[in-house]
């Protein structure tokens, strides 16, 4: 099963293994398994098919329970961001920023695939090769553009792809618009959409003044804003994550810049 996933996974490049395995639901997989254990079970005799399940199994099952215990690490944790943080924008010149002491401008753009057959659907890996172009140019010229950072999201419910994506200006967002990779993309949606009637393109922008936003993760990776980077007058690249745990950045409104604000007492970071 897992070679067939690696396959499908080349095949679909903008997608990962986890997100082609939400593709088909329970029944659909049950009923899979039972398939590739019948056909083992006449491959091999069917004592040995027996022990390749039990097997399979036992690789999910055991690492998970020494996991759980803290018999071995979990290495999920090396990603995540210990206590509270919150995303801050250094100055240009690279000294300390203020809370949400600049705007910016977050864009959700995605596909949607309205079809039984899912990302098997015609023009469904066109959509998402354009779409992983998109990311990557994006990407590869986040300083030239004005590209901050952004995430990649996959519903399991709808069949839909989004990123949601922060620039710093409208212009910025303009520029990736009118950019070469997003022209491409549109032309090829304008000659094929009418024969794609199960596919859907989507966007919302939104111009969001200084003092009007304001982020925190608690124990979290980098996720969202936080992915964020700038660079600085010197050509240098700077992240955005801040420890939130004092001061002004311990509330909503205080993270906000628009007061201090107030932290209930139950705050478990309040007296880090």
């Amino acid at each position: 099963m897992s070679k067939l996933l690696n396959i499908l996974k080349g095949f679909f490049g903008f997608l990962n293994a986890s997100a082609i395995e939400s593709q088909l639901n329970t029944t659909t997989w049950l009923v899979l398994g039972a398939l590739v254990f019948h056909g083992l079970s006449i491959l091999l005799t069917q004592r040995l098919a027996v022990l390749l399940a039990c097997a399979a199994l036992l690789a999910k099952v055991v690492p998970t329970i020494l996991i759980s215990t803290g018999s071995i690490p979990n290495e999920q944790l090396k990603q995540v961001s210990p206590g509270k943080t919150t995303a801050l924008f250094p100055q240009p010149d690279g000294s300390k920023g203020s809370p949400s002491g600049r705007g910016l401008v977050v864009l959700i753009i995605g596909i949607r695939i309205s079809h039984p057959m899912g990302l098997f659907a015609p023009g469904a890996k066109q959509a998402g090769d354009f779409f992983t172009s998109l990311v990557a140019d994006l990407n590869q010229n986040k300083g030239a553009r004005g590209y901050l950072g952004g995430e990649s999201i996959m519903s399991t419910e709808s069949n839909s792809l989004s990123l949601i994506g922060y620039f710093d200006s409208m212009d910025a967002l303009h520029t990736f618009a009118q950019g070469e990779q997003h022209r491409e993309a549109w032309n090829w949606w304008n000659k094929n959409v009418k024969n794609m009637p199960h596919l859907g393109v989507y966007h919302e922008a939104y111009d969001v003044p200084k003092h009007s936003w304001e982020a925190v993760y608690l124990q979290t990776p980098k996720m969202g804003l936080a992915k964020s980077q700038i660079t600085l007058e010197d050509g240098s690249v700077h992240g955005v994550l801040a420890d939130a745990r004092k001061g002004v950045w311990r509330s909503s409104a205080g993270r906000m810049g628009r007061q201090e604000g107030k932290v209930p007492n139950s705050d478990p970071y309040k007296d880090e």
